[in-house]
C-alpha cells in the first residue's frame, strides 16, 4: 500500500496532521474504510469504553461519531457508531475555507483533497460532515 501523504505534528491548534508533500485537488488523502471500527450496537461500544483505563476511555469517546455506511442507510437516517483508532483522530476540524479535506458523501470514510494542498499545510476537515445523533444509536 501507498503510505499516507501526511504526518503528525504540533501546530497552531495543537496536534494535527500535515501534508508531507503537495497534494492535488481530488486526491485520496485518508481511507478509513479498513481501519475505522464500526460497532454492532451501543452495548458493544459501552463494554469497550468501560474496559479501558480512564484516560484512554475519554479519548475513545472523543474519537467516536455516528455515520451511515451506505447510501440507503444515509437516505433512511440509519446510523452506526464509528471510532477511528488510527492517526486520523489527529485531524482538526473547522468550517468554511479552512476545510481542505472531506469525504465526498456522509456515508464514506474516504477523505479527499478539496483543493490543492501545499507541503507542510495542516489537513483540516469539517466534523459536521457526519450527523452526530447519539440517541439514534442507543446512547
Amino acid at each position: 500500500p501507498v503510505p499516507p501523504p501526511y504526518y503528525a505534528d504540533h501546530g497552531e491548534r495543537g496536534r494535527g496532521l500535515f501534508a508531507k508533500r503537495d497534494i492535488k485537488k481530488g486526491e485520496l488523502v485518508h481511507d478509513g474504510t479498513y481501519s475505522d471500527v464500526v460497532f454492532p450496537d451501543a452495548l458493544s461500544w459501552r463494554q469497550l469504553v468501560f474496559s479501558l483505563q480512564r484516560e484512554m476511555a475519554c479519548s475513545l469517546v472523543d474519537w467516536t461519531w455516528t455515520q451511515s455506511t451506505t447510501k440507503e442507510e444515509y437516505e433512511n437516517d440509519e446510523l452506526k457508531l464509528f471510532s477511528a483508532p488510527n492517526i486520523s483522530v489527529l485531524l482538526n476540524g473547522s468550517s468554511g475555507e479552512e476545510v481542505n479535506i472531506n469525504p465526498k458523501t456522509g456515508y464514506s470514510s474516504k477523505f479527499y483533497a478539496l483543493r490543492d494542498i501545499k507541503k507542510g499545510e495542516e489537513l483540516v476537515t469539517d466534523y459536521d460532515v457526519y450527523e452526530t445523533d447519539w440517541k439514534a444509536v442507543g446512547l
